[in-house]
């Protein structure tokens, strides 16, 4: 078991994180890994954990936080982790290994090493402590006693640092040694080694006047700092450098052939991953058969950390070494071989070329070569590549980068967000791998953080909000230590300027907004302008969609394309060699780019495909259509196009066409909801106006949702109804259809008459036939078959043999709520054999459950349920929620009367379900009544009772009244309850139903079904 507390403190078992108490107990613990194997007093461990404000408890406390940790570290086969020893405690070196003792170990061997007389070996070493440090010792852990300990061991690693660089500069030139030393020196501008260092490194490298710029750097720091001139040895060698003016040669290298040095050290993961099993294992089976593995992903994904691990377990299966070459501080493609060949430990030899003394050195060697963060110097990692994979037989690369190298023989993994927690309760929450980093790195940085019922809801939204983004859920850990979980949800919407950490390496790492503008300064300015007008959607979109609303032509020339800034920073530029603009043919061509580039994320499985941006990504593109001035237009544009989608859909002849489109347009929800917000919030409030009352039949499925956006859109209306009044009514009306009866008729009648107004005869008609239905429903079956058949008879004139089918189950319906069960059957016959024949399946599936109505109410219960059932088939076709829920409903009523029970039961309890979620009281009073039948049924009489007092209560709030054929069976159930209850019981059931509300009655009937 290793326990690391060189960086945030975490424990490790094979490999695998162990969970660690949160609160003071990892204070405790970290103490106890500082006298590693000696006795800690339980007074020190106090000191430790509360300083000077220690409560009374607190030595009974530390013994139940040891306990804790002991249950936490323990195992059946394992010595005990922490043992009793007086005064106090001590960590058992048998059982636990620390980051600390292996850092102390290596850097004494290192050292030598270097008395013994071999520089290479001792700088090795030294290099491999090193690499113990994840970060700050004891990080995020608010102990003074501790911060005055991890000051310690921060200076002792800068000094061992210095070593080690000193060693290496004996050695030879490295072109990545100068860099490294200059960021340690700015780092650290009060250390004269450092200083020192700087200056022999450029001095060697014949930098004269840079070394002397170094110098007067230093002693302008450390004057006004200090208010003290140099050290005797940093002006000597000033004074070396000015006298000399000539450079000591470096060594020669020590291997004439070039061939590699010893493996490159790993470095090590600094925090546990989460939910990457299966992709570590795909992948380590990946790297070891394929030569060439490139990783990819959007910002902040994970990528690195991802290979690293690959890395590691892969080892030992690299006999002649395993190299990470890091090559986010590589400016230059030109310096990319430098930077392998620095990492290999390679120099060129006379008359060679790094590159060639790079394959001469791997040649058949069974090696692997982690290239990271290859984006901004693509093209030259890809050459390189090539060449050393041409060339060395035995090589493997993994590569991490934001797109595919596009290498011949390259194998290309996404690396993709952690999985989001399904529900917001705590064991949703740890059950998903972002939520498990989130609680980790929480309770790294803020040791009181610890999981609690108002805790769970507010860190899955958080999860939801990042999109599982492994970056995102570090950032918003940092945020913890300044406020509570709480305000972090609230404000993680604005993901780019809240998330944000100080001192991060690398630096772009250090906020979202830092990570993605990464990327978007590699893209030519044409990519910038798609990117940004990619923005607009919401929940995705199409290639076709983008295309009609991102507004760069496929021949428009743009002075943009090749970006003027160079690179500065931590910020890079559009590499030169990257040849022609390959985004040049469209925007369909400039959205695959996106892709490639993990800026965009696809979903190739949809037909037909669609595509995204990720929460922040489309925040911050947004960002850059307000500086452009393109917001309003492409808002405009995105609108135009959805009322068009949603016009075509209307419009469509005949409607059971439209079944595909339907469900396209069901997947595209968000985007109409941001169309309709922008709409109305516009001075063109007529987009909105048009796409409400063109998506009527969507708004029949959600009355709640519908409802404010009819209210909206009429009162958008001039007092004078103009031609869109008419489509919005219409839509009112078929909300209403399950809200309020009523409502629906007075819609549609004037839905009809507006209609008539306009000379829209097709709307006119649709208006009446609903109006037969809700008539129908009203109890008022004649009225409902009278017009009904005024309707049909024009259609049956003028109309499509669709149009006539479609009138013909209206006359059906209302013939059924007559009575006249013959007379529907023979009009759902003719308008059966008109749908089957013309494949109409959203024609067939309301047929089909008319003619299970007839059957149903014929006594013909088998039939009954067999029709419904295929109508239900059907409805799913169209994907209409309002009927899906009606249809149901009716199934699980047939289903009962069949005699199939246990299905009935739980088919009715989903309907009831749906209805409360969805607010579909008209289904409602189906579902109740079959409830309250099956109470009868069961002999639970007085939960009947109170179900259909409910029922009728219901019935009055919606205007639903029983039609003529449903009475005798309303009535037998009513009898049956008088004859088996006491009046009293039965007065009291009633009361207790006819006082409930609709949402009240749904719960009563989903209660298990013991007797009231």
């Amino acid at each position: 078991m290793e326990l690391k507390v060189l960086g945030p403190i975490e424990v490790t078992d094979q490999g695998e994180a162990v969970p660690l108490p949160g609160g003071r107990a990892r204070t405790v613990l970290a103490a106890l890994a500082l006298h590693h194997g000696h006795a800690v007093s339980v007074e020190r461990l106090v000191a430790a954990a509360w300083g000077d404000d220690a409560p009374v408890t607190a030595r009974a406390q530390v013994q139940a936080m040891v306990s804790a940790l002991r249950r936490a570290l323990g195992g059946t086969l394992r010595p005990q982790a922490i043992r009793t020893r007086q005064p106090g405690y001590a960590l058992s070196a048998d059982a636990v290994r620390t980051d600390l003792d292996i850092f102390v170990r290596w850097v004494a061997e290192g050292r030598r090493e270097a008395a013994e007389g071999d520089p290479t070996e001792a700088a090795r070493l030294l290099r491999t402590a090193l690499g113990q440090w994840r970060g700050p010792a004891f990080d995020g852990l608010p102990s003074a006693y501790l911060e005055a300990e991890a000051a310690r061991l921060d200076e002792t690693r800068l000094g061992v640092l210095e070593e080690c660089i000193g060693l290496e500069l004996s050695l030879g030139a490295r072109p990545d040694l100068i860099a490294e030393i200059r960021l340690l020196a700015t780092s650290h501008p009060l250390r004269e080694t450092g200083h020192r260092l700087l200056m022999t490194a450029l001095r060697h490298a014949g930098r004269h006047a840079e070394a002397l710029t170094a110098y007067q750097d230093a002693r302008r720091v450390l004057v006004d700092e200090l208010g003290v001139e140099p050290g005797p040895a940093l002006r000597t060698l000033y004074q070396e450098i000015l006298a000399d003016g000539s450079a000591a040669p470096w060594p020669e290298p020590p291997a004439p052939d070039a061939r590699p040095g010893s493996p490159g050290r790993i470095p090590a993961a600094r925090a546990p991953l989460f939910g990457r099993d299966r992709d570590v294992e795909e992948l380590v089976a990946l790297v070891a058969t394929r030569r060439l593995v490139t990783l990819v992903g959007p910002p902040g994904i994970g990528k690195t950390s991802v290979s690293l691990v690959v890395a590691q377990r892969l080892g030992a299966d690299m006999p002649d070494g395993t190299w990470v070459v890091e090559l986010e501080g590589v400016s230059r493609p030109d310096l990319v071989p430098a930077a392998v060949a620095a990492a290999l430990g390679v120099a060129a030899g006379p008359g060679k070329t790094l590159t060639e003394a790079l394959t001469a050195g791997l040649g058949p060697r069974v090696a692997l070569l982690v290239l990271d963060n290859c984006e901004h110097v693509l093209d030259a990692c890809a050459d390189l590549a090539d060449t050393l994979l041409a060339r060395c037989e035995g090589l493997h690369l993994l590569a991490t980068s934001r797109e595919p190298l596009a290498v011949a023989g390259e194998t290309v993994r996404t690396v993709g967000p952690l999985d989001l927690p399904p529900g917001d309760s705590a064991e949703a929450l740890l059950g998903s791998a972002s939520g498990r980093m989130l609680m980790d790195r929480a309770a790294a940085r803020l040791p009181a953080f610890t999981m609690t019922d108002e805790v769970a809801p507010l860190a899955a939204s958080v999860c939801r909000a990042t999109e599982g983004v492994p970056l995102a859920l570090e950032l918003v850990a940092a945020q913890l230590r300044a406020l509570p979980l709480n305000e972090v949800a609230d404000r993680i919407d604005r993901q780019l300027d809240l998330l944000v950490r100080r001192r991060a390496r690398p630096a772009r790492h250090s906020s979202l907004r830092a990570a993605i503008d990464w990327s978007h300064q590699l893209l030519t300015g044409r990519e910038r302008r798609v990117l940004a007008e990619l923005s607009v959607f919401a929940g995705g979109f199409t290639l076709s969609a983008a295309e009609a609303v991102v507004a760069v032509g496929a021949g428009a020339a743009d002075e943009a394309d090749v970006p003027s800034d160079e690179p500065s920073g931590d910020s890079p530029g559009r590499p030169a060699d990257r040849g022609p603009d390959p985004s040049a043919g469209g925007v369909r061509d400039i959205v695959r780019d996106l892709v490639d580039r993990s800026l965009v994320v696809a979903d190739p499985d949809a037909r037909p495909a669609r595509y995204r941006l990720l929460g922040a990504v489309r925040e911050f593109a947004a960002e850059q259509t307000v500086l452009t001035g393109s917001a309003d237009a492409t808002r405009q544009r995105h609108a135009v196009y959805y009322r068009s989608l949603a016009a075509r859909i209307r419009t469509s002849v005949p409607p059971g066409d439209t079944v595909s489109m339907k469900r396209e347009l069901r997947r595209e929800m968000a985007n109409l909801r941001a169309v309709l917000d922008w709409s109305f919030g516009s001075v063109d409030p007529c987009l909105g106006v048009d796409l409400v009352g063109a998506l009527s039949w969507l708004w029949a499925g959600l009355p709640r949702e519908g409802l404010d956006w009819v209210r909206r859109a009429l009162a958008r209306l001039e007092p004078e109804p103009p031609a869109a009044r008419r489509r919005v009514l219409y839509a009112a009306g078929l909300i209403s259809f399950s809200l309020d009866l009523d409502e629906a008729a007075g819609n549609f009648q004037e839905a009809a008459r507006l209609a008539e107004e306009c000379g829209d005869v097709k709307l006119q008609l649709e208006a009446f036939a609903q109006l037969s239905v809700v008539r129908c429903l009203q109890g008022r079956a004649a009225e409902a078959a009278g017009i009904a058949e005024a309707v049909l008879t024009p259609v049956l004139a003028y109309g499509t043999e669709w149009s006539v089918a479609e009138a013909r189950v209206a006359v059906a319906i209302a013939r059924c709520g007559l009575g006249e069960l013959a007379g529907a059957a023979e009009q759902l016959a003719q308008a059966e054999e008109v749908f089957v024949r013309t494949g109409l399946r959203e024609g067939l599936a309301t047929t089909r459950w008319a003619q299970a109505e007839v059957a149903y109410h014929a006594g013909d219960s088998e039939r009954a349920a067999a029709l419904s059932a295929a109508a239900l088939r059907d409805t799913a076709l169209g994907d209409d929620l309002f009927a899906t829920v009606c249809r149901q409903a009716q199934h699980a009523r047939n289903l009962h009367a069949a005699g199939e029970r246990r299905s009935a039961a739980e088919g009715l309890a989903a309907v009831l379900r749906d209805c409360a979620d969805k607010g579909l009281w008209m289904p409602a009073v189906d579902a109740l009544t079959t409830a309250a039948r099956q109470e009868a049924d069961a002999a639970r009489s007085q939960r009947a009772a109170t179900l259909l007092a409910a029922v009728g209560t219901l019935r009055t709030s919606t205007g639903r009244k029983p039609a003529a054929v449903e009475q005798p069976l309303l009535d037998a159930l009513e009898r049956r309850a008088q004859s088996e209850l006491d009046e009293s019981v039965l007065a009291e059931a009633q009361k207790r139903g006819a006082a409930m509300t609709t949402e009240q009655a749904i719960c009563y009937a989903l209660e298990p079904g013991a007797t009231a």
